[in-house]
């Protein structure tokens, strides 16, 4: 996970959050979700306004396990930090949304959010000083934090499964890619393998600097 900056809300969906709770005014919490579910088409989150602003937020990146979203137009999938079932009149709101891989929104499932560990990129600075970033590809939590800290970080590796098969792989190729560059290799030999420099943001720095080269 890395800091994500939040853009303003889109337009369209600041106006389906307003009409919607307009709409579901005095209702209580399962009516107003059996009220979004039976009027699906009416009101929607996941709109091409709101994949655009995603799209700039996250770099087309999933805001969990950071991975490139390939086809972000169709594969993106809105994940919701306090679940619609739950906290229906949130269903539409910006802040509350985030968007994720359909891997990570599917392990979650529909797992409850617990607002006192949950770690909200787009609020958390530093947010990467919470794990650690392994080269066999592996994230652990970072020891080094207070104890409520790590139960945030081992919190969020469980609920969205950081930790899957296919992205340790993954990370792993990509680390090892990483550390072929004589730049970044004699920076990084100097470091112990577990430190917070070795970090994603310096991934994506490498990722980028790859594809400006090829001319991408």
């Amino acid at each position: 996970m890395m800091k994500l900056n939040r853009t303003y809300a889109p337009k369209a969906l600041s106006k389906t959050n307003k009409e919607f709770k307009t709409a579901i005014a005095g209702m209580n919490t399962k009516e107003a979700y059996d009220f979004y579910k039976s009027h699906k088409r009416k009101y929607c989150y996941n709109t091409a306004e709101t994949k655009l602003h995603f799209r700039k937020m996250n770099q087309e990146r999933c805001s969990f396990c950071t991975k490139l979203i390939q086809d972000f137009d169709d594969a993106m999938t809105v994940e919701h930090i306090q679940l619609k079932k739950d906290y229906p009149k949130k269903i539409f709101q910006w802040s509350n949304l985030l968007c994720a891989c359909a891997t990570c929104n599917t392990k979650r499932s529909a797992r409850a959010h617990d607002p006192t560990k949950y770690l909200d990129p787009s609020k958390i600075e530093n947010i990467e000083n919470y794990f650690c970033f392994w080269l066999d590809g592996m994230i652990t939590v970072n020891k080094t934090l207070t104890k409520q800290e790590q139960a945030k970080a081992e919190y969020m590796i469980r609920l969205y499964q950081l930790n899957r098969i296919g992205l340790v792989c993954k990370r792993r190729e990509f680390m090892r890619d990483l550390i072929s560059d004589d730049v970044f290799y004699n920076k990084l030999k100097k470091l112990d393998k577990s430190s917070q420099n070795i970090i994603f943001l310096s991934v994506f720095t490498y990722y980028r600097r790859c594809k400006e080269e090829n001319g991408e």
